[in-house]
């Protein structure tokens, strides 16, 4: 097959791919420079970031007995619904630290979490909540508690300290 047609068939291809159901960055504009045999440059592609102020994210941490609970809390501040993406089934993470920074627990260590995309839809002055649970843990002293969110268009952290005896 003549490489002219290799690379017609390739780029083919990837529009078929870019053009699917799924969220992606990629334009029509884009495919065609693509297919066009014109080299792609940073304004082919639009990456909009979205504006951080959007969503707060806060922590809240309560120890009893020989367990520690943690929520996260996610507000949407607009007045228009979002959709957060992520790229697996985790939605949210947990890590613990010392005060010299040093990681003494994450929640996802050895979850298993399904690898499809999902979209969760978060209403206008809407809030989501996370909930973990640290049992027994072996750390004593100051402690961080670090939540993120793992989407993927909206990512957040908070941080909230606390004391273990």
């Amino acid at each position: 097959m003549h490489a002219r047609h290799v690379l017609g068939f390739v780029a083919a291809v990837g529009l078929a791919y870019a053009c699917g159901t799924r969220t992606h960055p990629f334009s029509m504009a884009t495919a065609a420079a693509a297919t066009n045999g014109g080299g792609l440059t940073t304004d082919a592609v639009s990456h909009r970031a979205p504006d951080p102020a959007t969503l707060e994210s806060t922590t809240d941490v309560s120890v009893s007995g020989e367990d520690v609970h943690f929520v996260m809390h996610v507000t949407n501040n607009t007045a228009k619904k979002l959709e957060l993406t992520f790229p697996s089934g985790q939605t949210h993470d947990i890590t613990v630290v010392d005060a010299a920074g040093t990681e003494v627990w994450r929640w996802s260590t050895g979850q298993m979490f399904t690898q499809a995309l999902r979209n969760q839809p978060l209403d206008p002055r809407g809030a989501l909540s996370y909930s973990v649970h640290w049992r027994r843990p072996r750390a004593h002293g100051p402690l961080t508690a670090i939540a993120t969110l793992t989407s993927s268009n909206y990512p957040l952290e908070s941080r909230a300290g606390f004391a273990l005896p």
